[in-house]
């Protein structure tokens, strides 16, 4: 089996509901409602990628809900480097609306 490359993005299966994950995906909204006045609740961790950068970034894929109740995803990208307790939202995009019951 081949190591992942160093600075490349790798799926982490099972880490869905990894509670440093979960909080990962609440801080990357709570930072979003933030900066754009929006009302998104967490909903669930769709899937989860890493990229060992200085520290890691984590691609998280999240299913949120909006004040009417309507699903979409985003895809959010958090910098985290937890030696230095640095956490950062460094992107997130909407990537349309969830049919997941």
């Amino acid at each position: 089996m081949a190591s992942p490359m160093l600075g490349g993005i790798r799926d982490v299966s099972g880490a869905e509901n990894d509670l440093n994950t979960v909080e990962l995906a609440r801080f990357a909204l709570d930072e979003h409602n933030k900066k754009s006045n929006a009302g998104l609740q967490f909903s669930r961790v769709v899937k989860v990628k890493t990229q060992v950068v200085s520290g890691t970034m984590h691609h998280l894929t999240i299913e949120a809900v909006d004040a009417s109740k309507k699903k979409s995803l985003l895809e959010a990208k958090v910098w985290e480097k937890p030696w230095e307790n640095f956490r950062s939202l460094h992107e997130i995009k909407h990537l349309g609306d969830s049919t997941s019951a």
